[in-house]
């Protein structure tokens, strides 16, 4: 939920701790709560406006009837900014609704972001679809790291308590330059793998706590050598801790580590990939697979952070849009009826909160 350093109080919520015109000195922490849906919609819709490099859509509102939204927004000192803009050191979100966040432009070069943001997921789910890494998800207790600018759809989960954390980009990738140097060999920027582990989730978690904490006593004017050498700590953590790629391997092809499937998992996937636009009910996936049905969930939980029909959902979706952008997909409304879907509508709905556009926008 970054860009939220300049949030705008909603009409009729005059009651709120909503944000007021800056005063000639802006505060190091700013407070934003809402507590209902009609506040929070016209908040993102401002916030869509003042910064439109990406849109912002609630695409669902959750279990919880209540709607609620919480911010807290502690700005980076002088000492720590990369850019003209007013730049957020943390930024601590906690929403219970589903939030998309799509990136409007991702035709920038990814260098020119100043910042690598670190996100922390305390509670929730946080799923990131990026240039370079494709597809990361992050639970609660781990975190991820990456260049604002290689993003190009966010979703949060409902009931999410997501901590950010922005971090001078130049000066990290300086540190990983010296950290890994080879001698006699020239050196090479680092490259940082994204998913963070849990204890080192903890770590940075703490820290950026002491750095904060730091910037609220008195009037905000924390020591900047002080400032620079907590975040110079976080980014060493980073760069010593997580698996990262150094300068030997920098020219090599960027491999992923995932644990190996169970092999009833692929029969899983290899089922519905062969079956995707038949009806499919939970048992016959369990039965392609050879294991019992609460065994199939655990095991799309564990490896893909999904329900089997959850999946399946998006298989379909993603057939139905490689029809759609080869010509081949006639009416939506055959469309949707093809990939099992009950109507147009909800076909269109599931599309939009997949991919960020309508189906008649991928023709």
């Amino acid at each position: 939920m970054n860009d939220a350093s300049q949030p705008s109080a909603a009409r009729g919520q005059a009651s709120r701790k909503l944000a007021t015109p800056p005063p000639p000195r802006p505060p190091v922490l700013r407070s934003v709560q809402f507590a209902s849906r009609p506040g929070i919609e016209h908040y993102f819709a401002e916030l869509n406006a003042r910064a439109p490099s990406a849109h912002r859509e609630i695409a669902s509102w959750g279990r919880d009837r209540a709607a609620r939204l919480n911010l807290e927004l502690v700005q980076a000192p002088s000492a720590l900014q990369a850019g003209a803009a007013p730049q957020l050191f943390l930024t601590e979100s906690r929403n219970s609704f589903v939030l998309n966040v799509r990136s409007q432009d991702c035709s920038a070069p990814a260098e020119r972001a100043p910042h690598l943001l670190v996100g922390l997921v305390l509670s929730g789910s946080v799923r990131l679809q990026m240039l370079n890494e494709g597809e990361c998800l992050a639970r609660a207790g781990e975190g991820l790291v990456f260049n604002p600018a290689e993003v190009e759809q966010a979703q949060f989960a409902a009931d999410s308590h997501f901590v950010e954390i922005a971090l001078p980009r130049e000066p990290l990738l300086r540190l990983g330059s010296a950290l890994w140097a080879v001698p006699g060999a020239e050196a090479a920027p680092a490259r940082l793998q994204p998913k963070l582990a849990p204890g080192l989730a903890q770590k940075l978690h703490f820290m950026a706590q002491q750095a904060s904490g730091l910037l609220q006593q008195g009037d905000g004017a924390a020591p900047p050598l002080l400032m620079e050498r907590w975040v110079e700590m976080m980014g060493l953590s980073l760069l010593h801790e997580q698996a990262a790629l150094g300068p030997a391997a920098a020219a090599q092809p960027k491999r992923r580590e995932e644990p190996l499937r169970p092999r009833s998992l692929s029969r899983a996937l290899d089922y519905l990939d062969a079956h995707a636009q038949s009806e499919i009910l939970l048992s016959d996936i369990a039965a392609a697979a050879c294991v019992s049905v609460s065994s199939l969930l655990r095991h799309f939980n564990e490896h893909l952070g999904l329900t089997p029909m959850a999946y399946l959902r998006q298989l379909r979706l993603d057939r139905a849009r490689a029809e759609l952008r080869q010509g081949q997909a006639g009416r939506i409304a055959e469309l949707a009826q093809r990939w099992g879907f009950q109507s147009a509508g909800k076909f269109s709905q599931a599309y939009l909160r997949r991919f960020g556009e309508r189906p008649s926008e991928s023709r």
